[in-house]
């Protein structure tokens, strides 16, 4: 009891020295402010409190945060890079301090990933690899200074598995001039860090953090498994942001009901600053559930939103929606617009820039937003009622309706019929596309639970033949995860 006592003390004050990093009451209600998005709220407590505490860098991370959750939420180049540049100025006064304590490397580390993030928004990707580089040897430093701490060892395996996770070619080079990296080594590090950091009360005011940076890391990067808040000690309703993010990784399993009944139930409030995200979010939970309501939030992401991102996915969606209520022509207008709209910087606008020029089939698309939802049944008996040969004009539309059959059999776990479905998707024509891709991907992870190691090689590298389409990056990440996993049983 007097142990724990002495580590909560020890962690909200680490030192009462000029550089002190105190978690006081007002930073913490001041942090889950932020995370509810209540950032006008959350400033003046910071203001406040540097008041009587002008010293405390727990208040500069704290603003770091703010500053990361106001650019994310807007979304909007000229705040991006005004925020940039005022977290590159609170890293420099942090960095000012004489003696470095484990939460001033954590606080440094913290800001340039969110540097390094918002650089991506802006497409800026090699400063956005400086400021991630420079977390990685900040980390490595902390790892090696505080091997015991939790948040300290899970952002390190967050580095070590994002590094292990890149290109060959890439690593390759990096590990020349000391970055390496090991995919499994930097996700078991994480899983054992984020278990005691939500058991441990020491770590409170790195428990949101912690969890969103688990989630998103491990859903990325974990095959053949379900990553489910629940089943990770998150609480999906703890604030705002982990019930948007909690929502965006269950509809990505699908799991749309859960999703879309988190996300109902944590609908925004006045005085939050809006996440224009989540209302996009919502549209597509709606689509998939098959509710009217879907047009009601792609219109509200439209008509609010000032950025750049999922405008082009948004007009594709609502066109499905229509398409779904046999509004053909609303739905053809909408795809024909898709190119003269938004840009082009993240996947689901160059999925949706790569369908504008397609015919839209009602067949697939269907089966696809079922999909999507977890609606198993429903979709299988979409695709059996047209076979390929009735419902697919060409051999895009071929190698679609195998992988989508692939992915339902999967997800019932039948895993030979799944490999039969991918398989003809891959062979049904040799452009390179998501579709072909993933199919490729899913049967080498299937080929690899059943022992033929072999097959799955073949599989991965076919994924990692295929060049220039949507999510390659992501798609490319888990190929290669997997050839360094059968690599290392030889």
């Amino acid at each position: 009891m007097l142990k724990s006592l002495f580590s909560l003390l020890l962690s909200l004050s680490i030192s009462l020295s000029k550089a002190s990093f105190a978690f006081t009451p007002q930073v913490l209600t001041a942090q889950q402010q932020t995370y509810n998005l209540f950032l006008r709220d959350a400033r003046k407590m910071l203001d406040e409190e540097v008041v009587s505490s002008a010293d405390n860098r727990a208040i500069y991370a704290a603003r770091a945060a703010l500053l990361f959750a106001e650019a994310t939420a807007a979304d909007v180049d000229e705040i991006t890079r005004k925020n940039i540049g005022l977290l590159k100025k609170l890293l420099k006064d942090i960095e000012s301090d004489r003696e470095q304590f484990v939460h001033h490397f954590l606080a440094r580390i913290e800001i340039y990933i969110y540097s390094g993030m918002l650089q991506v928004r802006l497409d800026n990707r090699l400063r956005a690899a400086s400021d991630f580089l420079s977390a990685y040897n900040l980390a490595k430093i902390a790892y090696n200074q505080y091997p015991k701490d939790a948040v300290v060892r899970l952002v390190w395996g967050n580095m070590i598995a994002t590094i292990g996770s890149l290109p060959p070619e890439l690593r390759k080079y990096l590990s020349i001039i000391g970055y390496t990296g090991d995919v499994q080594k930097g996700l078991q590090l994480m899983k054992s860090a984020h278990r005691t950091i939500v058991q441990q009360r020491e770590y409170k005011p790195y428990l949101t953090k912690a969890n969103l940076l688990y989630l998103i890391t491990a859903k990325q990067l974990i095959d053949n498994e379900d990553v489910l808040p629940q089943n990770e000690g998150i609480n999906p309703n703890e604030n705002f942001c982990t019930a948007v993010v909690c929502a965006k990784v269950l509809m990505e399993q699908g799991y749309n009901e859960a999703a879309l009944n988190l996300l109902e139930t944590n609908k925004p409030k006045a005085g939050q600053v809006k996440l224009h995200y989540y209302h996009f979010l919502l549209g597509k939970a709606r689509l998939a559930a098959g509710r009217a309501e879907a047009e009601q939030s792609f219109f509200t992401y439209l008509k609010d939103y000032r950025g750049k991102h999922h405008i082009k996915a948004t007009y594709k969606l609502l066109a499905w929606h229509y398409l779904l209520k046999d509004e053909t022509e609303k739905a053809d207008s909408l795809m024909r617009r898709i190119p003269h709209v938004g840009q082009s910087i993240i996947g689901p606008d160059q999925q949706a820039e790569r369908e504008a020029n397609e015919p839209l089939n009602k067949t697939l698309i269907k089966a696809r937003v079922f999909f999507d939802g977890g609606y198993l049944t429903e979709a299988l008996e979409v695709l059996q009622a047209d076979s390929a040969l009735d419902c697919c004009q060409t051999d895009v539309e071929k190698a679609e309706y195998y992988y989508r059959l692939g992915r339902i059999y999967q997800k019932q776990g039948l895993i030979y019929l799944a490999i039969d479905a991918f398989e003809k998707a891959v062979e049904a024509n040799s452009a390179s596309s998501f579709s072909r891709a993933n199919a490729a991907l899913q049967a080498a992870l299937l080929y690899e639970k059943i022992g033929q190691r072999d097959k799955a090689k073949i599989n991965f590298q076919k994924c990692l033949a295929m060049r220039n389409f949507p999510y390659q990056e992501g798609l490319h990440q888990k190929a290669k995860a997997g050839l360094e996993r059968i690599d290392s049983l030889k």
